[in-house]
């Protein structure tokens, strides 16, 4: 067996008994194997591996494969209703809602759940392997969003929402409550390095006033038709399977308003996806379109307007607001965290939190898109509160160029 330096074993006995569950055959015998550890993950309470092997059935040998998730308690995040909390995958996979979800999407085959002494719970999964060829092509993204269409629009036709006590409500709002502390920061250190590479020129001062209304977007966010969501719906999450979407990572499961998988799907596709920027409002049209369609196909008839200020509006807050300012942000300024998330963004040091010009132009006209859909009185005070902070950010000069404590 390679172990790669993995920190714990794994006995063949063991392994054979979780074979014997995946492979159906109580006579199987194995005859060699391998573990590797996967890495791109942001989060740092789980770890991924993939085994495989040879097995032999009486005369025959035959390859296997199989994910182990490791996923670690975490005190910070123990709250059932929380947006990122620790258990919720597992609790997921032990119930019988990922079996039964409408539509075209599923999830991996889970073939067992394990409590060990260190209070860490392993997940053995099916081993996803994508037929598509990455970055996904527009046409394949159009063919994933109708799917997501399909899976949210049976919420809003004939199936009710589920209502497990892990299954999360407002995650938007939790997940933004947690970019508070950031949103100071940069207020008083406009000038730092990563500060400016995230958020150039007049993209901080829209950023400040963005939060400055988040709570009345949020508002708007809650009046729309709410659906069961992954939340997390992007290429690395995603295996299509002939006419099936298998999505893994189900740790942000819950209730949200009709669009919000698009906002992963298309959020996520310029960084960690590796899509081109260049063809970002072309991206942007397929997947709108093609969740339409899935919305039609479901039976439900969707409102494009209202649908499209869902979409702008949970983008905007959620990548900007929270993963850029909640989360990339301290991720790169503390020192111990560094590492693992310019690994996990999939970028050089040198160029970690630096902003790329096409895609900061794509985020600048989507906000003006969303400040249009929720009316002209509300484009004009966003206006001019980004004036308003521009004006005193200037004042501030660059002061506030020191580095987090």
């Amino acid at each position: 067996m390679e172990s790669n330096d993995i920190g714990f074993s794994i006995s063949p006995e063991h392994l054979v008994n979780m074979l014997e569950r995946v492979i159906h055959n109580h006579s199987l015998q194995l005859r060699e194997w391998s573990i590797q550890r996967l890495h791109g993950g942001l989060e740092l309470g789980s770890s991924i591996y993939r085994l495989q092997g040879i097995v032999v059935i009486g005369t025959e040998s035959r390859s296997w494969s199989l994910i182990l998730k490791i996923i670690r308690p975490e005190v910070e995040f123990d709250n059932p209703q929380g947006y990122r909390y620790w258990k919720r995958e597992i609790l997921a996979y032990q119930s019988d809602l990922l079996n039964n979800l409408p539509g075209q999407v599923t999830a991996p085959s889970c073939y067992g759940v394990e409590e060990k002494s260190d209070k860490s719970i392993w997940l053995w999964l099916e081993d996803m392997k994508d037929e598509q060829e990455h970055p996904w092509s527009i046409e394949r993204y159009r063919q994933v969003a109708r799917r997501l269409g399909q899976f949210n629009g049976a919420y809003l036709v004939d199936h009710a929402l589920p209502s497990q006590a892990w299954i999360t409500h407002n995650w938007l709002q939790k997940y933004l409550d947690h970019a508070s502390p950031m949103v100071d920061f940069i207020r008083d250190n406009p000038g730092h390095p990563t500060v400016q590479g995230m958020l150039p020129g007049i993209n901080l001062p829209m950023t400040l006033a963005m939060w400055k209304e988040h709570t009345h977007m949020l508002k708007v966010l809650e009046r729309l038709p709410q659906v069961f969501c992954h939340q997390d719906a992007f290429e690395r999450n995603m295996f299509c399977r002939g006419e099936e979407l298998v999505a893994i990572d189900w740790g942000y499961a819950g209730i949200a308003p009709v669009g919000t998988e698009l906002a992963a799907l298309i959020g996520v596709a310029f960084g960690l996806a590796h899509f081109p920027s260049s063809q970002a409002r072309e991206l942007d049209q397929a997947c709108f379109d093609g969740y339409l369609e899935g919305l039609r196909q479901a039976g439900w008839q969707p409102d494009s307007r209202q649908l499209r200020l869902s979409y702008t509006l949970t983008m905007l807050l959620r990548y900007i607001l929270g993963a850029t300012i909640g989360e990339a942000l301290p991720g790169l300024l503390n020192a111990s965290t560094r590492d693992h998330w310019v690994e996990g963004l999939g970028t050089s040091e040198g160029s970690a939190g630096e902003s790329e010009a096409r895609i900061i132009a794509y985020y600048q006209s989507i906000t003006m898109e969303a400040m249009k859909l929720l009316g002209p009185w509300f484009m004009l005070r966003f206006i001019g509160r980004t004036a308003g902070y521009a004006i005193r950010l200037i004042g501030k000069g660059h002061r506030g160029t020191g580095e987090a404590g």
